[in-house]
């Protein structure tokens, strides 16, 4: 064998070992820790405080099968003018969740008329969704974030589009209010 050919074959072992050494490792999909909303660029701008559920708990979440004895209600905060701001969901007046920017919030309720609300920057905007044990509803957050301003509304969409908008956000909070 040649030098030429030896140096090429080194060279592109080398290359196939480092390749490995530079390939992250998947995260686990059962393990429950905060999760950080990031730029395009991978920039970690704001994480939530405390674990939110799995992987795997997110993806059977998105089959959004619904429960026979809840009424079961997303509420989406997925815009593509939303910043690094915490909003918090109150379910029915109960404790706080706090969301960032493309994540989601499954609630159980007991069938019958409930209030979600959020509070940002001291002010809480709410709505109130109707339904039966085994419906399953979809609300969402509009927030417009600028240097000088952010704002936070609750918007009426079709239920399918704010059900895609779900597909693309993280569950970080699963809440049964029964």
């Amino acid at each position: 064998m040649d030098t030429h050919r030896l140096i090429a074959v080194v060279a592109l072992g080398t290359a196939v070992l480092l390749a490995g050494c530079a390939t992250p490792t998947p995260p686990d999909p059962t393990a429950e820790m905060p999760h950080c909303y990031k730029t395009n660029k991978g920039r970690v701008i704001a994480c939530t405080p405390v674990a939110v559920p799995s992987l795997n708990a997110d993806a059977e979440a998105k089959r959004f099968a619904p429960d026979r004895d809840a009424l079961t209600v997303y509420v989406v905060r997925r815009n593509w003018g939303d910043g690094r701001n915490f909003v918090k969901v109150y379910p029915d007046g109960g404790a706080g969740v706090d969301t960032l920017p493309d994540t989601m919030v499954r609630l159980k309720f007991k069938p019958g008329s409930h209030s979600v609300a959020f509070e940002f920057d001291g002010k809480r905007q709410s709505t109130t969704v109707e339904g039966q044990a085994g419906e399953i509803r979809f609300v969402r957050i509009d927030g417009t974030v600028w240097a000088w301003k952010s704002t936070y509304e609750w918007v009426a969409e079709p239920q399918a589009a704010t059900r895609e908008r779900a597909l693309k956000a993280r569950l970080v909070a699963d809440v049964s209010v029964r």
